[in-house]
Formats: C-alpha cells, sequence, structure tokens
C-alpha cells in the first residue's frame, strides 16, 4: 500500500523548517518530493534556488528562481533572490533589474532598495545610485551601510562635504564600522584636515587593526598626507 501523501502545506513547512535549521538535505529531498507532484510550484523552486545559492550552485539557483518566477512574477520575495543569484553570477544588470522589480512591488522593504543602489554604484551609475539611495534614507534613515554607500559616491564624485556627513552619519549608527572610519579619514585626509583624518584613522585602527594597511596606503600615497618610515610609531600613535 502506498504511504498517504502529505499535504502540500505541511509538507513545504517542514520543509522550511529543515532549511532554517540546517537540515539542507532533508529540506531538498522535501522539495523534490512536493515537485514530483506539483512541477511548477513555485514555493518549493524559491526554497531551493535559496539552498542552491548558499551552496554555490549559482547554475541550479538561477534554474529554480526562474522557474519560480514564471508562476509568480510579481513575487517581491523571489525577485530579491533572483537578483542575489544574478549578482553572485556577476550579472549586475539583471540583477539591478531585478532589485529594482522587488524594490517598486515592496518600497518599504530595506534590503532591496539598498542592494538596488549598491548594484548600480558597482555599474557605475552613480547618479541612479545616489538617487536609489537618497529615497532608500527617506524611509529609512537608521541604514547606516546605506549612508556608507551614498558616502563613497559622493567620494568618488569629490562631493568631500558631502562625504564626510554620510560617513560620520553612518558611525553615529554603527560606532563599530571600521570601514566607514577609514573612509573618512581618507576624505578629511583629501580635504587638508589632516588632525581630524587622524582621529578617524586612530579610531578604525582601535575598532580594527586589519585597516593599517590602508590608513598606511592613503598617508603615504596623498599630497595631504605624511611620510612615515617607522610604522611601528604609527601604529603607536594610531592606538593612542
Amino acid at each position: 500500500m502506498a504511504a498517504p501523501q502529505i499535504p502540500f502545506e505541511q509538507a513545504m513547512g517542514a520543509a522550511i523548517a529543515a532549511c532554517n535549521a540546517g537540515q539542507v538535505d532533508a529540506a531538498m529531498r522535501i522539495c523534490a518530493d512536493i515537485l514530483q507532484q506539483r512541477p511548477a510550484e513555485p514555493a518549493a523552486h524559491q526554497l531551493l534556488a535559496l539552498m542552491h545559492l548558499q551552496n554555490g550552485a549559482l547554475a541550479l539557483a538561477h534554474s529554480h528562481v526562474q522557474n519560480s518566477l514564471q508562476v509568480r512574477p510579481g513575487h517581491a520575495p523571489t525577485l530579491l533572490l533572483a537578483g542575489k543569484i544574478a549578482r553572485a553570477q556577476n550579472d549586475l544588470a539583471a540583477a539591478a533589474a531585478y532589485f529594482s522589480q522587488a524594490s517598486a512591488l515592496n518600497p518599504a522593504h530595506a534590503e532591496s532598495a539598498y542592494l538596488h543602489g549598491l548594484t548600480l554604484r558597482e555599474q557605475g551609475q552613480q547618479a541612479a545610485a545616489a538617487q536609489v539611495l537618497q529615497a532608500l534614507l527617506r524611509q529609512h534613515p537608521q541604514h547606516a551601510a546605506a549612508w556608507f554607500q551614498l558616502g563613497l559616491l559622493r567620494q568618488d564624485l569629490r562631493e568631500l562635504a558631502a562625504a564626510v556627513n554620510a560617513f560620520q552619519t553612518a558611525l553615529q549608527l554603527q560606532p563599530s564600522y571600521a570601514e566607514a572610519a577609514v573612509n573618512l579619514g581618507i576624505v578629511l585626509q583629501d580635504s587638508g584636515t589632516l588632525d581630524e583624518a587622524m582621529a578617524a584613522y586612530s579610531q578604525a585602527y582601535r575598532l580594527r587593526t586589519d585597516t593599517f594597511g590602508r590608513i598606511a596606503q592613503a598617508l603615504t600615497s596623498s599630497s595631504h598626507g605624511a611620510l612615515w618610515l617607522d610604522l611601528g610609531a604609527l601604529k603607536k600613535l594610531l592606538a593612542g
């Protein structure tokens, strides 16, 4: 006698629970069983896409997410996942398109907008990226990573005062943000305020000693920096 078929909702719930518990093989088996009965089931394809992405199996992740989108093309979480898979495949144009769609469907969702702005910046579309990040920050002003990315944009555009403000805001929101402190120091140094730059560098170094290489390079390569022949002395100064 064949075993009774588990209701879809129960099987899908079991697959999600197994995935969340780190039992990936079990979750994949359950999804495979679901797809035997319901080959086009978008939720099973979506969960398989997520697990394959986490395992680095990008071709399989892409295949499953496309199968899911064929059934529900306007599903924001699946579009977000498709964007992440495209980013992992270094297809930034496709990733930006997916993130844009996901963000338009769910404007209050910070992750979609953030990844959209980040991907646009990586494509060199600085004006569009700034517009997306500024819109995100109007809704989520506490988003430290978005302030950091906006700071990088302003830094690239040589809008130094705006870059300083963005990096300082990121640090205020997340005091452990070592990368923001390093970049704040670089911008302050480029602005000709070396003492303030050194304070920012010192903050970065105390947060994470592995920032020392970037700090030393910035200090010695800029006309507004300083030549340190004794790197040990520089470390002592930064450590305060």
